[in-house]
């Protein structure tokens, strides 16, 4: 049995971050859980549903699913989008983060993609939102 967080495919040599890819679709297409993501159109969809990124958001969101499951620093986010050193004190990464984390919730309110690791910077792990208490106590 597979996770949804386990590759159903080998992913792609050229594919610019790792994941699975169903059959028959663009090789460069990944898919976390319902997000799938289309470089070729700098595109995020949630269940068929397009999320709606910024260039600038979707290179956010794309780094950190190229390093799934892993924590990446916010120099190294934002050195890979970016394309330069990050300068003290900037919160360039902090931002987009927040952009996409709201666009991606507004889609799927029921997943969580980006995690935070306080210090350090974040990582991308799409998990399904625990029910909140007063959800569990109602059924």
């Amino acid at each position: 049995m597979h996770s949804f967080l386990e590759p159903l495919t080998t992913p792609s040599p050229e594919s610019p971050f790792p994941g699975s890819q169903p059959e028959g679709e663009d090789p460069r297409t990944q898919t976390f859980g319902n997000l799938e993501l289309r470089p070729d159109e700098m595109q995020a969809l949630v269940a068929g549903t397009r999320v709606g990124l910024t260039v600038r958001e979707f290179q956010v969101l794309a780094a950190l699913a190229g390093r799934e499951d892993r924590v990446m620093r916010r120099a190294e986010i934002y050195r890979q989008v970016w394309g330069g050193e990050m300068k003290h004190r900037d919160r360039a990464v902090d931002v987009f983060v927040r952009k996409v984390r709201t666009k991606l919730a507004a889609t799927a309110p029921s997943w969580t993609y980006i995690h935070t690791h306080f210090g350090i910077g974040y990582r991308f792990a799409p998990e399904p939102t625990p029910p909140a208490e007063s959800e569990v106590s109602a059924i």
